[in-house]
């Protein structure tokens, strides 16, 4: 596969990347307990903060000076970031203390849900329809 090929498919790596998130978070609500939920929940937290820190920092800027029409929409994916952090970092603290972190991961699944379902509507087809990305990412 060529460079450009790939940026072409940035779009579709978006999503599979996604998929992945849902699944684990699923995971995670179905059978996590005790160590098992901390284990779990820090590993996919982490990944997930470290995903959207790198669309804040790199990808959201990046699209933001080639598309200033996104201005709306990567402002509301930002917002959407640090709701999603809030309710990881209470998952955590509760997983943390051996507490029921089931009303919160609930609240995690429907807020991470509705968020990457806007972001792949809005960007998908925009990232692969691009031939050029940030090098960072």
């Amino acid at each position: 596969m060529t460079a450009e090929q790939r940026v072409v498919a940035w779009g579709d790596e978006l999503v599979k990347l996604h998929a992945g998130f849902r699944q684990e978070l699923a995971r995670i609500r179905a059978g996590g307990h005790g160590a098992d939920l901390r284990t779990h929940c820090l590993a996919f937290c982490d990944a997930l903060h470290a995903h959207h820190e790198g669309e804040d920092a790199v990808l959201f800027p990046h699209l933001a000076a080639g598309h200033p029409e996104l201005a709306e929409v990567l402002a509301r994916l930002g917002a959407e970031h640090r709701v999603v952090a809030r309710i990881s970092g209470r998952v955590r603290d509760l997983a943390g203390a051996d507490a029921d972190a089931a009303d919160e991961l609930d609240r995690l699944s429907a807020e991470l849900e509705a968020h990457l379902d806007y972001e792949e509507e809005q960007l998908v087809p925009l990232l692969n329809s691009m031939t050029t990305m940030p090098e960072d990412l």
